[in-house]
Protein backbone atom coordinates (compact mmCIF):
# COMPACT_ATOMS: atom_id res chain seq x y z
CA UNK A 1 0.00 0.00 0.00
CA UNK A 2 2.69 2.52 0.97
CA UNK A 3 4.90 1.52 -1.96
CA UNK A 4 1.95 2.04 -4.33
CA UNK A 5 1.74 5.64 -3.14
CA UNK A 6 5.33 6.30 -4.20
CA UNK A 7 7.30 5.80 -1.01
CA UNK A 8 10.22 3.43 -0.52
CA UNK A 9 9.34 0.55 1.77
CA UNK A 10 11.66 -1.84 3.55
CA UNK A 11 10.03 -4.88 5.05
CA UNK A 12 11.66 -6.32 8.17
CA UNK A 13 11.04 -9.36 10.28
CA UNK A 14 7.86 -8.61 12.16
CA UNK A 15 8.39 -10.92 15.09
CA UNK A 16 11.07 -9.84 17.49
CA UNK A 17 14.01 -12.19 17.79
CA UNK A 18 13.22 -14.05 14.53
CA UNK A 19 15.84 -12.81 12.14
CA UNK A 20 18.01 -9.79 11.85
CA UNK A 21 17.33 -6.99 11.58
CA UNK A 22 13.97 -7.07 13.33
CA UNK A 23 11.69 -4.09 13.94
CA UNK A 24 13.42 -2.97 17.12
CA UNK A 25 16.79 -3.03 15.36
CA UNK A 26 15.67 -0.70 12.58
CA UNK A 27 13.81 1.61 14.95
CA UNK A 28 16.75 1.84 17.33
CA UNK A 29 19.33 2.47 14.61
CA UNK A 30 17.22 5.21 13.02
CA UNK A 31 16.84 3.72 9.55
CA UNK A 32 13.04 4.16 9.45
CA UNK A 33 10.95 7.30 9.16
CA UNK A 34 7.65 5.70 10.18
CA UNK A 35 6.28 2.37 11.39
CA UNK A 36 3.08 0.59 10.40
CA UNK A 37 2.32 -1.98 13.10
CA UNK A 38 -1.09 -3.63 12.90
CA UNK A 39 -2.58 -5.63 15.75
CA UNK A 40 -2.89 -9.40 15.91
CA UNK A 41 -4.63 -11.06 18.85
CA UNK A 42 -1.89 -13.63 19.55
CA UNK A 43 -0.24 -12.99 22.93
CA UNK A 44 3.34 -13.02 21.62
CA UNK A 45 2.52 -10.54 18.84
CA UNK A 46 0.70 -8.31 21.32
CA UNK A 47 3.91 -8.18 23.37
CA UNK A 48 5.98 -7.53 20.25
CA UNK A 49 3.55 -4.80 19.17
CA UNK A 50 3.88 -3.11 22.54
CA UNK A 51 7.69 -3.14 22.29
CA UNK A 52 7.59 -1.83 18.71
CA UNK A 53 5.17 1.00 19.55
CA UNK A 54 7.18 1.90 22.65
CA UNK A 55 10.46 2.05 20.71
CA UNK A 56 8.83 4.21 18.03
CA UNK A 57 7.53 6.66 20.64
CA UNK A 58 10.88 6.78 22.44
CA UNK A 59 12.61 7.61 19.13
CA UNK A 60 9.88 10.06 18.05
CA UNK A 61 9.02 7.98 14.99
CA UNK A 62 5.39 8.03 13.81
CA UNK A 63 3.74 4.66 14.42
CA UNK A 64 0.48 3.79 12.70
CA UNK A 65 -1.60 0.91 14.05
CA UNK A 66 -4.18 1.03 11.27
CA UNK A 67 -3.63 0.72 7.54
CA UNK A 68 -6.38 3.29 6.96
CA UNK A 69 -4.59 5.84 9.14
CA UNK A 70 -1.23 5.15 7.50
CA UNK A 71 -2.80 5.58 4.05
CA UNK A 72 -4.47 8.87 5.06
CA UNK A 73 -1.19 10.23 6.45
CA UNK A 74 0.75 9.30 3.32
CA UNK A 75 -1.91 10.66 0.97
CA UNK A 76 -1.97 13.93 2.88
CA UNK A 77 1.82 14.23 2.50
CA UNK A 78 1.58 13.55 -1.23
CA UNK A 79 -1.10 16.20 -1.77
CA UNK A 80 0.15 18.90 0.59
CA UNK A 81 2.29 21.29 -1.43
CA UNK A 82 2.70 23.84 1.37
CA UNK A 83 3.76 21.35 4.06
CA UNK A 84 2.19 20.84 7.43
CA UNK A 85 1.45 23.75 9.69
CA UNK A 86 1.34 22.52 13.26
CA UNK A 87 -0.54 24.64 15.77
CA UNK A 88 -0.66 24.40 19.52
CA UNK A 89 -3.92 23.38 21.16
CA UNK A 90 -4.25 26.98 22.40
CA UNK A 91 -4.25 28.17 18.78
CA UNK A 92 -7.01 25.75 17.88
CA UNK A 93 -9.17 26.60 20.87
CA UNK A 94 -8.35 30.27 21.20
CA UNK A 95 -11.25 32.21 22.63
CA UNK A 96 -11.88 35.31 20.57
CA UNK A 97 -12.73 38.51 22.42
CA UNK A 98 -16.32 39.62 22.17
CA UNK A 99 -17.30 43.19 21.41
Amino acid sequence: MVRALGYDVTMTTKRLGEGSPDMLDVINDGTVDAVVNTVNEVASTLRDGFEIRRAAVEHRIPCFTSLDTARAAIESLLHDDAGYRILSSNDYFKVRPTD
